[in-house]
């Protein structure tokens, strides 16, 4: 490991939302932030003991920042009873604060980096604030899916069952879902955060729970007008529920990418190591030596159109 890395905390409502920072040797490269997904943190993308893609990425030289969204992970407080914030805070407050405070602290662009259900935050924030896109010249989405179209018994399990209907029933009667004391996640979520996901995952439109703005619209026409930063899509082959390939492109299409982004499924037949699942394909050691150096090389010479052999296309 030839970075170093430290904690920081910036004071946000009621408490503080943390950021780990991992600092490159020398002068950065760039400047990248991490965002992790739902019932999630930001160690996804990090280990104290230097693994993970943000690790790589400053041994590589970039200064990375990974963000533990409001109640998760080391943000403070952690989630109790009755919390009363959700993804539309993370949209509008947290990642256009962390964002603005990068800008101020390198006077440089920041690549963003989103998990699952945080890279659809992203797009969200994108939408809704296009003054920040002239300032982000990439945006690279993990297992990133919106609504949930594709069938498997691991949906059936996960999202049907779980998300929709228990976790639902169990968060109102709690007032959040201790995901850790029960062992399903990586972190606790918030019952708002959850109830406001209901919706993006099963409607056509997707439209925004407090005042109906439709991010999809807002995403195509900008896209359309050539402000969208070049984007990324990766999707595990075994990745059967939360980021179901086919599902990770319906977002992409949904956008109107569709032809205008990359794309790129990670499986056995496209020529990968293995089929990558939800989480393996951010933390699986294979991952690390045939998919991070792809990521260097795509934040140092992003392509905005599909540049990869029609094999891997999925």
């Amino acid at each position: 490991m030839t970075h170093s890395q430290g904690s920081e905390f910036i004071d946000y409502r009621s408490g503080q939302l943390h950021l780990r920072v991992l600092i490159p040797k020398e002068s950065p490269k760039g400047v990248v932030l991490m965002v992790h997904g739902a019932m999630s943190n930001g160690r996804v993308f990090y280990s104290s003991g230097g693994r993970g893609l943000g690790c790589y990425l400053a041994d590589q030289g970039y200064q990375v920042y990974v963000l533990d969204c409001y109640g998760h992970g080391q943000s403070h407080p952690p989630l109790a009873h009755r919390e009363e914030h959700g993804q539309y805070e993370v949209i509008h407050e947290q990642l256009p604060l962390v964002h603005k405070l990068l800008l101020e602290r390198h006077h440089q662009p920041v690549h963003w980096v989103g998990h699952s259900w945080g890279g659809v935050l992203m797009i969200a924030a994108l939408a809704r604030y296009p003054s920040l896109l002239a300032q982000i010249p990439t945006l690279t989405l993990f297992a990133s899916k919106r609504t949930v179209r594709s069938w498997s018994s691991e949906r059936l399990l996960k999202i049907e069952l779980a998300w929709k209907r228990l976790f639902p029933w169990l968060g109102q009667k709690l007032g959040y879902l201790p995901l850790q004391r029960w062992r399903v996640g990586m972190d606790d979520q918030s019952t708002r955060f959850l109830m406001d996901s209901l919706p993006w995952i099963s409607d056509a439109h997707w439209l925004d729970e407090m005042d109906g703005f439709d991010y999809g619209e807002a995403a195509r026409e900008l896209v359309a007008q050539g402000r969208w930063p070049a984007t990324w899509f990766l999707a595990g082959a075994g990745d059967k529920a939360l980021g179901n390939p086919r599902d990770v492109k319906d977002l992409m299409q949904e956008c109107g990418l569709d032809g205008m982004a990359r794309y790129q499924v990670l499986g056995r037949r496209q020529g990968w190591r293995r089929d990558y699942d939800h989480a393996g394909i951010l933390t699986h050691r294979d991952a690390a030596h045939e998919l991070y150096p792809d990521v260097l090389s795509w934040l140092q010479s992003p392509q905005w159109r599909a540049d990869t052999p029609a094999g891997s296309q999925g």
